[in-house]
């Protein structure tokens, strides 16, 4: 999952009438039982499920839908849409029953349709969803079927393609109404994970039937998820309450409400939080020694593992980031233990590689581009350009916030120190961020911040997106075959030490060629009410989608 987080609660962006939507002052109610109140930063761009990628657009989905699979708190993916599955001898299909009396949450009927229009939608190219690459040359025909996204095609080669065709011999076929059957091109030991993810939500074909913001309106977003969103206040509040017809591994709720509110200014949702208008906050660094200090918060904090990384991207199409000197150049160019110590007071911690600690595929001796003053300037003058004085400008393009601006003038005070070059800042309203960041590489920004968050645990889902069709890859232009060529060995041996070594291989040459420059990693403080239930250092999981979650069952809410 993309993210803005450690810098924006949530990313956002939307393709709907944003005109529509107005920012109040935030004014929240004070504690309730069985009500909890999360702050999730701002209004997400899409909640399609099949389009969607952001962790803020994540967590909308997730509560309204459920795939064929969920994830324990071990992170191993179970069933939950599907009521078991089964793999054939050779790992290459997988059939998936369907739960006995499945329903959406308005009470109509949930069957295998609902998962193979799902699964197709991802895979047909008018889609063209952000995630859409992610099951390349893992399903059967999924491939040949979404070409632009996987084979490099252009969206106009891809359409002229015998669409019929390639749709009847996609590897994903409803049987009957209660069993799915799904075909790959070659075993994959992260495959359950996948069907896990919000890509194969069911949604329903006459609902997305209503147009591209389909999803925009609460009495439209009707899922087979813990939740039913009831109200949706664009860009204030959204409420949820327990979908009647769940039937998953994630039920029964106690909670009776779940409250998302959008507070952009970390401070204001800070301040809520020490109101009681809050009941569980991510703590700002801004804002860690006023934890500290304060008896009664200082007590409410619980420390997590991170599963991101963040990082600046470049994009390796435009000037003068086409340049593999220039990108290695400012990546040694910034001081990241300085980064996490004035910056994030200590939250989170340097990283120069993009697989983070206690993930499998993560290299403790992989040292990449690490800060090197002198360094930085003599691989800048044995690139093309050869010194800064003939660099074009260089934009640094972040999500603006009152914090925000103060941390990228730190960002700026570092090229100009290390590296001699005054960057211009260009801070863009975080509903523009997020889409601008959507965008290939002709439209996206010159130099920008991002974070990927793990989706499950294997290193597939990391090193794999920097491959030429692969997620990351496709939004900062990066391309070399032979990256490409271990990724495409690596996501199908069998082997698994062939294919740890295979992973291993291909993320030093991601680090050496500098795509993007590895920051941190996240890893710290959360704050909790000590009246809120079920989230302990030992129930929350480092790809919740927001803590707590996959311990959803005994989550709940009990003032004194």
């Amino acid at each position: 999952m993309t993210t803005t987080a450690a810098v924006t609660t949530t990313s956002t962006t939307t393709e709907a009438p944003a005109a529509d939507v107005t920012t109040v002052p935030f004014v929240g109610t004070k504690a309730e039982p069985n009500v909890l109140r999360l702050n999730q930063g701002s209004e997400p761009d899409s909640v399609d499920p099949q389009k969607a990628s952001f962790v803020g657009e994540i967590a909308y989905i997730m509560m309204a839908y459920q795939g064929l699979m969920t994830f324990d708190k071990d992170m191993k993916p179970i069933p939950a849409g599907a009521e078991s599955v089964t793999a054939s001898a050779d790992g290459l299909k997988y059939t998936f029953k369907i739960r006995p009396g499945s329903k959406y949450s308005d009470g109509t009927p949930l069957t295998a349709k609902n998962y193979e229009y799902a699964w197709k939608r991802l895979a047909n190219p008018e889609t063209a969803g952000q995630y859409q690459t992610l099951p390349c040359g893992i399903i059967k025909g999924y491939s040949a079927w979404s070409a632009a996204a996987c084979e490099g095609k252009t969206m106009t080669e891809t359409l002229a393609l015998d669409q019929a065709k390639l749709e009847a011999g996609y590897g994903v076929k409803a049987i009957d109404e209660a069993t799915l059957e799904i075909e790959l091109t070659a075993p994959a030991p992260y495959f359950l994970s996948m069907t896990a993810l919000w890509i194969g939500a069911p949604v329903r074909e006459a609902d997305v039937a209503k147009g591209d913001s389909w999803w925009y309106e609460a009495e439209n977003y009707i899922g087979n998820g813990p939740f039913v969103l009831k109200e949706w206040d664009h860009g204030n509040k959204a409420v949820w309450e327990p979908n009647p017809n769940y039937n998953g591994p994630l039920g029964p709720v106690k909670l009776k409400r779940v409250e998302y509110y959008m507070i952009k200014e970390s401070q204001v949702a800070f301040q809520a939080y020490k109101n009681g208008e809050l009941d569980m906050l991510g703590i700002a660094p801004e804002d860690l020694a006023s934890v500290q200090s304060d008896p009664v918060l200082s007590k409410e904090v619980v420390n997590v593992v991170g599963s991101c990384t963040f990082y600046f991207a470049f994009n390796n199409k435009k000037a003068p980031f086409d340049d593999i000197k220039v990108r290695q150049a400012f990546a040694q160019a910034f001081d990241r233990e300085a980064w996490i110590r004035d910056i994030f007071s200590g939250i989170g911690s340097a990283t120069t590689s993009f697989i983070p600690p206690g993930f499998p595929g993560f290299q403790a001796d992989l040292k990449g581009w690490v800060f090197d003053a002198a360094g930085a300037k003599q691989t800048l003058a044995e690139s093309s350009y050869g010194s800064v004085d003939k660099l074009p400008e260089i934009k640094l393009t972040y999500s603006a916030s009152a914090r925000n601006n103060t941390r990228f003038e730190w960002v700026a005070n570092q090229l100009k120190t290390n590296l001699g070059i005054n960057a211009a800042l260009d801070p863009v309203d975080p509903t523009a961020y997020s889409a601008m960041t959507k965008e290939k590489p002709e439209n996206a920004p010159q130099m920008y911040y991002l974070g990927w968050c793990a989706d499950y645990p294997d290193p597939q889902n990391w090193v794999s997106l920097f491959q030429s069709t692969g997620q990351l890859a496709a939004k900062v232009g990066y391309v070399n075959p032979a990256f490409d060529a271990l990724i495409k060995q690596a996501d199908v041996e069998q082997d698994t030490t062939k294919r740890a070594d295979l992973y291993a291989q291909a993320q030093k040459i991601l680090v050496e060629d500098a795509p993007v420059s590895f920051l941190s990693n996240n890893s710290g403080p959360v704050l909790i009410k000590p009246y809120v239930q079920g989230l302990t250092k030992d129930t929350l999981v480092p790809i919740d989608y927001w803590p707590g979650y996959f311990n959803l069952p005994n989550v709940d809410v009990q003032p004194k």
